[in-house]
């Protein structure tokens, strides 16, 4: 690790930030190993996290429809993809669009993120501008939950962390249940 001593903390933060699956939520916790400033981090690992989403907004169209005419296989699987997205999750995607993605995103758990955001915004027809502001929303949310907690983490009794996360826990189910409870309804109905 003797070879990371030569890049700036806040290069390494915002370029941690840019990997899809990691993105600011390893960021800002390695940023901490590496005694940046919370303030700084916040700021590195936002832009980053940032950086490449409008480059999969504009360019997964274009990629996706060149290789669905290149290969069959992709064709199927893309048609797949997004037919079984689409019936899974429309009903109360739709209802929901700009707070179920920005919340999406927001949300500090594998397999969600501004990547992850962005394909969903993709999947769905969401506008450009619409799905951006949404996805910054979501990642400047996720951005301060995650510095809350390595904060919390840092220098409050873990009975207040745990608490914290209890609390963020009872968040993430309440929405679920909700979106859930809502297919069920258009299911019936």
């Amino acid at each position: 690790m003797e070879w990371l001593s030569g890049i700036p903390v806040w290069l390494r933060t915002l370029l941690i930030s840019m990997v899809p699956l990691i993105e600011l939520r390893g960021s800002i916790p390695a940023a901490t190993y590496w005694r940046a400033d919370l303030r700084v981090t916040f700021f590195w690992a936002i832009l980053g996290n940032l950086i490449p989403i409008p480059f999969i907004l504009l360019l997964l169209g274009p990629v996706s429809e060149w290789l669905r005419r290149r290969s069959s296989s992709m064709d199927r699987f893309f048609t797949w993809l997004f037919a079984r997205t689409r019936r899974k999750h429309s009903r109360s995607f739709e209802r929901w669009r700009d707070l179920a993605l920005c919340i999406f995103v927001a949300i500090p758990l594998p397999g969600t993120g501004a990547w992850s955001g962005a394909l969903a915004a993709f999947v769905f027809g969401v506008p450009f501008w619409r799905a951006m502001l949404a996805i910054t929303g979501g990642v400047l949310i996720a951005g301060a939950v995650v510095t809350l907690v390595v904060y919390y983490v840092s220098s409050v009794p873990i009975w207040v962390t745990l608490v914290s996360a209890a609390a963020m826990g009872a968040l993430v189910a309440f929405f679920w249940l909700a979106m859930r409870r809502e297919e069920e309804e258009a299911d019936q109905g």
